[in-house]
């Protein structure tokens, strides 16, 4: 596939929402073509470089999305939201068209069969982010019903790496594996890093919201 490429300072996931304004000339360009030919786009984090003005340098693993709203502004700019289909790696750089264009491949993210590790990783993932996002959530005394998580081993680290509080380095790492089996066992890993430190986190919000009586469990 030939796609236009579109590098951000974030890592879009399979599923995940994202708001757009796009004001440069070029990408204003690129949005009337796909709005017209109903094509997908590619979300490429950002390595090196600025998001305005050109000369950004791309991780090669990034997600494709396709616009589900848009709206034309004063001026010529849009305001859009596209949602991401699926992940590719970037095969070469193509001529600009003026936006930034190339030769991707999808990734094979078919059903895993259920192997022992991938189990057990899952098993923890399963058990790990329901605490982990209660005890994010009282950071801001806010509170959550239980999330129904996908079956899919690839999709239940598309659905939940966007609620991480992580580097977008961490979530290109999570975007850019390609075994199932890899992938889960990386969320699981994160996940836990994460559940400490958030539980740490908690007991010092607690202790200076109580003045010293509130105790984490």
């Amino acid at each position: 596939m030939e796609i236009p490429l579109f590098p951000l300072r974030t890592v879009l996931f399979p599923g995940m929402s994202l708001p757009l304004r796009i004001f440069e000339q070029r990408y204003r360009v690129m949005t009337r073509e796909l709005l017209a030919s109903g094509g997908v786009f590619g979300v490429l984090l950002i390595r090196e470089g600025r998001e305005v003005g050109g000369g950004a340098v791309p991780y090669d693993v990034g997600t494709t999305a396709r616009i589900e709203q848009c709206q034309e502004l004063e001026g010529g700019r849009f305001s859009l939201t596209a949602r991401g289909v699926h992940r590719f790696r970037v095969k070469r750089m193509l001529p600009p068209q003026p936006y930034p264009y190339g030769e991707i491949e999808l990734f094979d993210d078919r059903i895993w069969d259920i192997e022992p590790r991938l189990e057990r990783a899952l098993e923890t993932v399963r058990a790990t982010f329901p605490v982990y996002f209660r005890l994010a959530l009282s950071l801001t005394d806010q509170w959550a019903k239980g999330l129904t998580l996908p079956r899919d081993a690839h999709e239940v680290v598309n659905f939940l790496a966007p609620w991480l509080q992580v580097s977008e380095e961490t979530r290109q790492r999570l975007l850019e594996i390609e075994a199932a089996p890899e992938r889960v066992a990386l969320l699981a890993e994160v996940l836990d890093e994460l559940l400490g430190r958030t539980r740490d986190e908690v007991a010092q919000y607690r202790r200076r919201k109580y003045r010293g009586l509130g105790v984490a469990n």
